[in-house]
């Protein structure tokens, strides 16, 4: 009994250290407990917040006053703008909340990006793994066979040892890529909100990630990404603030009771109706022109996104037909050569047609090829998402 609760113990120890987690469920506990998205949250809820404050009227003044010269007399006074100035507030306020919204869109967009670039760093890392195991299994085979040519005098001690380095340089390639590994968890569990957990694993087989025509049809308005959204945003944002600098050049309205006479006098002549001039007419000139500056700023930052974007899809698309011709390179004829070659290489050194270093090179030139084909497919997937990305997908 003690012995089956051991069993289960460990069992359940090992399930718990292997935490598997598919690229949809990454992406989505990203878009939900990563930290930045939900700065991005709390910051709409602010601004959100802040829209029945953009009535934003005047304290009332409490005064009292000796008309008579005989007593004090309590009056009140109430100053405010026009309606057109509290709608434009309001516009104003909502236009701010429509902003950080999209600024959560870009966040999350940022995220989806970061959690595939790592997903798929981590499936070349496994993968590149299991390569250097295969390299690290033929590479003991070849040092026993090694060691039994040199019993019976066939090679000499040099030859040995030269086979043992080798086997040793890919078993230490082999810790720096589980080192790398390590890291990215680490990176991966940042973005999902398990910080320094180790335990994560990708699945699904890494393979050659597929692409719509219309992601590869220029498009210069990246209508869809969230980023060109928030500079929109942002100039209407600025234009709605430059007409609410306009409406507040005019005068301000000012309603109030003052008792200034005896018990005795007529109601109406205790109410005070006035204006309040804006007479210092540079002051609301030069928020206007800075209104407008910032109006001027938000069509230039519109601009140079579409500028920005455009580059780096150029340069995302170039790097796609880059790498797919490289995978079309591997995957009908480097793959076929290099498996030839290590099963050539095996059997003439065991036979003892060829010698150590013919075998050696053609071990390291077939595992150079397989290397060289998973780092084709890392860089071909990566720009498949970079594309994503930039769509705003």
């Amino acid at each position: 009994m003690a012995c089956l609760l051991l069993l289960a113990a460990n069992s359940q120890a090992q399930t718990q250290s292997r935490r598997v987690v598919t690229l949809p469920e990454a992406i989505e506990l990203a878009t939900r407990e990563n930290p930045q998205v939900k700065v991005a949250r709390l910051r709409v809820d602010k601004q959100r917040a802040l829209i029945p404050g953009a009535l934003s009227l005047s304290g009332p003044e409490l005064i009292f006053e000796a008309p008579t010269t005989t007593r004090f007399q309590p009056g009140i006074l109430l100053p405010f703008s026009l309606p057109t100035v509290y709608k434009n507030q309001k516009k104003v306020q909502v236009q701010q909340v429509a902003l950080s919204e999209t600024e959560r869109s870009t966040v999350t967009n940022t995220l989806r990006y970061n959690v595939r670039t790592i997903y798929n760093n981590l499936r070349y890392l496994r993968e590149t793994i299991n390569n250097y195991r295969q390299q690290d299994s033929l590479l003991l085979v070849f040092s026993q066979v090694t060691q039994v040519r040199l019993r019976v005098g066939q090679i000499s001690r040099i030859d040995l040892l030269n086979a043992q380095a080798q086997q040793r340089e890919v078993n230490y390639q082999l810790d720096q890529t589980r080192a790398r590994v390590r890291s990215a968890r680490i990176q991966l569990g940042l973005l999902i909100g398990v910080p320094n957990d180790t335990t994560l694993r990708v699945t699904g087989p890494f393979d050659r990630l597929g692409l719509t025509y219309s992601f590869l049809t220029t498009d210069s308005t990246f209508t869809r990404n969230p980023q060109t959204a928030f500079y929109q945003q942002n100039l209407k944002l600025n234009e709605s603030a430059l007409v609410l600098e306009k409406k507040r050049r005019l005068p301000n309205l000012i309603v109030g009771y003052l008792n200034q006479g005896y018990r005795d006098s007529p109601l109406l002549y205790r109410f005070r109706f006035g204006l309040s001039l804006p007479v210092w007419g540079w002051v609301a000139q030069s928020r206007i022109a800075a209104a407008e500056t910032d109006v001027a700023i938000a069509n230039s930052q519109i601009t140079l996104n579409n500028y920005e974007l455009q580059g780096d899809y150029d340069k995302a698309y170039a790097d796609y037909l880059q790498y797919s011709e490289a995978l079309d390179y591997y995957t009908t004829i480097g793959l076929l050569q290099a498996d030839e070659l290590i099963k050539a290489a095996n059997d003439g050194y065991r036979l003892g047609s060829i010698g150590y270093y013919d075998v050696l090179l053609s071990l390291q030139q077939a595992f150079k090829t397989r290397l060289g084909y998973l780092e084709a497919l890392r860089n071909f997937n990566q720009s498949v998402i970079t594309l994503q990305y930039l769509k705003g997908e």
